[in-house]
């Protein structure tokens, strides 16, 4: 019998290669006189995977009675579904549940069962039952069973604890329960010392309750007073986390007791607050993030990094980094704020995707069904042709590409703590990642928590506190032989916000407040310097290379210093980063850029598959631009190089100068993608 699994960020069916592009279809929401004529357009598409949720509530149509075949309701035939899209060629996802959410009444769950949170024991006796009938319909067509085509599965959904719902289960409200439970083991049964963590008098666990400042958009909320509230709203967030992995550990466990072999998925919202992602990974095969973007990506002008970086933050922890559900259509009530999603909206995320470092994705909803639209095909299996032809053009071009099969070309990385963001103790537009961004720099995402990549250079990005695991790994990184860069923010406290310094950062002297005035900063002699408006850091930094600014009346101050530790160093500065300073200091580093666009708007990313390169161009401007961006990732490649536009099939032949930049024209909020190869390379 085959076994399916995961390596190497591919999808493997025996020796069969499943590249992971897929489409949501849902059979129960659909005609089933349809089904065929849907598949068709799909398979015309060029997709070969189909992913369905299966609704809980709907199959249990009388509590104990499930219908699987049909026999109540020519809908509920999930058997037919099956032995279609098998008899039709195509893999397919499942995702049984227990909870599907697809606005759909209670998520998906009977009225009997949505009573009680996710980790209630009645909640776990009701869904372990109604696992128990749904895997032995499906369990047959499993890819791991001769001719089964089953090759993932997705354990519940977007597991959130909803406080605002089952809060007074967890011991939010008066009675204790799980929160109390979970703070007691948090701090070993000692409750002096989580009184003098939380700055608390309380004399049993039964008493604790939790600190939430403020979560909801605009809203005000209590202000965090100090470390005591700090720590007090973070375990909040801790038990949430613990929440998510003990539904995710029980419901992927409860599917392999059943017989599940093939490779269990988890899906996360596409912020922190409800799910450590790393975590999620740990107890499944895979985790996959659920991305909507806005149309055009303009609900600010951060948002186009801010997908990027999820990604990048996902290719940090998964080990198949993939959209679990990618924005195609929009529900009802969205479609108010989205308005008409565009085909240039479709290629631009797409492309920001890859540009990110995606594998792969599921585009939902790829048919339309009730309270859903905008989808390239409607449920009579029409299509739309403005939509269909640039799903049809990016399944092409991602088939073209075989992500898994490249290798992100960066020497630089970032690091990204995501507790720290879901506790909105550091904004989402670090001012690291965006001065990165705004310069074009591209760059991979690490949690410095967990191994560190070996990049010539780690930006930090967070907050003044981190674990003592995160410490020392960053340590063990620079001691090694990397170069770690901070500005303002630099780790000098742990979790617990004592001051705890092993990586050897200085603490400045002073602190120049309301610094407004324009101030240069030298870096390098043979380079112009930095114009800085910020207020700055002074440092001692004996013994240290310095890099010293001119603040008029106050004189020359040191405002940053490089300090070699082990095989490696640190950089640090006592202002905050711009764009023109990380490239200086990538220049005093002496790291050559991989691509770098001249263009404002235009980001760029540039990956390598042997021979050839893949060079991803997105525009998040409001109007078309002549592009013109640099590759000295190529300039020892000698002659002329092939280019070839991935989307309209064009090819060139292009100079291959370094001092020559590759021109090009981009439209607004859209994307180009072209495969450049030398010309002498077979």
């Amino acid at each position: 019998m085959p076994k399916v699994e995961i390596k190497n960020q591919k999808i493997w069916v025996g020796k069969k290669e499943v590249p992971l592009i897929s489409g949501e279809v849902h059979y129960w929401r659909l005609n089933p006189n349809y089904w065929p004529d849907v598949l068709r357009r799909v398979r015309e598409m060029g997709l070969h995977i189909i992913s369905t949720y299966v609704p809980w509530d709907f199959h249990e149509y009388k509590r104990g009675h499930y219908d699987f075949t049909g026999a109540t309701d020519e809908a509920r035939n999930l058997k037919a579904f099956l032995e279609l899209t098998r008899k039709e060629g195509f893999w397919l996802i499942i995702r049984p549940g227990p909870y599907i959410y697809s606005e759909w009444p209670h998520d998906g769950v009977p009225d009997y069962a949505y009573k009680f949170h996710r980790l209630h024991p009645k909640f776990l006796s009701y869904a372990a039952e109604y696992l128990k009938h749904v895997t032995k319909v499906f369990k047959p067509y499993l890819a791991s069973r001769r001719g089964g085509h089953i090759i993932l599965v997705q354990a519940d959904n977007e597991i959130d604890s909803w406080p605002d719902v089952f809060g007074h289960q967890y011991g939010l409200s008066n009675k204790p329960g799980l929160f109390q439970d979970f703070i007691k083991r948090l701090y070993y049964g000692n409750l002096e010392a989580l009184n003098e963590a939380w700055g608390t008098e309380y004399s049993s666990f039964d008493e604790v309750a939790p600190f939430i400042a403020t979560m909801l958009p605009g809203e005000k909320g209590l202000p965090l007073k100090g470390d005591h509230e700090l720590k007090r709203h973070l375990d909040y967030f801790k038990f949430k986390y613990y929440y998510a992995f003990e539904v995710a550990k029980w419901s992927v466990e409860a599917y392999r007791n059943f017989g599940i072999d093939v490779p269990i998925y988890l899906n996360t919202y596409p912020f922190f607050y409800a799910h450590d992602w790393s975590t999620l990974q740990g107890t499944s095969d895979l985790v996959g993030l659920d991305l909507y973007p806005s149309n055009e990506l303009a609900e600010d002008e951060f948002e186009h990094r801010k997908l990027c970086d999820k990604i990048r933050y996902l290719s940090s922890v998964s080990k198949l980094p993939f959209i679990a559900e990618f924005q195609s259509g929009i529900w009802h009530g969205r479609h108010y704020e989205t308005s008409v999603l565009t085909p240039n909206h479709y290629r631009m995320i797409c492309l920001s995707a890859f540009l990110g470092g995606v594998k792969g994705w599921n585009w939902y909803m790829l048919v339309n069904r009730d309270n859903w639209y905008m989808s390239p095909i409607n449920e009579w299996g029409r299509v739309r042709g403005e939509l269909y032809d640039v799903f049809k053009q990016l399944v092409s071009v991602f088939h073209r590409l075989n992500p898994p099969s490249l290798k992100k070309l960066t020497d630089v990385a970032v690091t990204f703590n995501p507790i720290q963001y879901a506790a909105r103790t550091l904004s989402h537009n670090s001012p690291v990642l965006v001065a990165l961004y705004q310069a074009d720099v591209d760059y991979e995402i690490c949690d410095p928590r967990f191994t560190l990549p070996k990049k010539k250079v780690l930006f930090y990005s967070g907050n003044q506190w981190l674990e003592k695991d995160a410490h020392e790994n960053l340590y063990r990184y620079v001691k090694n032989g990397g170069t770690l860069v901070a500005f303002r923010d630099f780790p000098r406290k742990n979790d617990q916000f004592k001051s705890y310094q092993t990586i050897g950062f200085e603490e400045p002297v002073r602190t120049l407040f309301e610094f407004k005035r324009q101030f240069t900063l030298h870096i390098n002699r043979s380079h112009k310097p930095v114009n800085m408006i910020s207020s700055v850091y002074v440092f001692k930094a004996q013994g240290c290379v310095k890099f010293q600014a001119d603040l008029g009346a106050y004189g020359k101050q040191t405002v940053g210093y490089v300090k070699n530790i082990g095989k490696g160093k640190i950089i640090h500065f006592g202002v905050e980063p711009t764009p023109e300073l990380v490239l200086e200091v990538i220049n005093y580093l002496k790291i050559s850029l991989i691509s770098y666009s001249l263009t404002r708007d235009v980001k760029t990313a540039l990956f390598s598959r042997g021979k050839k390169y893949y060079l991803v161009a997105v525009n998040n401007g409001k109007e078309d631009k002549s592009a013109a961006v640099y590759l000295p990732a190529l300039s020892k490649i000698k002659g002329k190089m092939i280019v070839r536009d991935l989307l309209n099939g064009q090819k060139t032949i292009c100079s291959r100068e370094r001092r020559h930049p590759m021109d090009f024209h981009i439209a607004r909020k859209d994307g180009r993608i072209f495969e450049l190869t030398a010309k002498n390379a077979g």
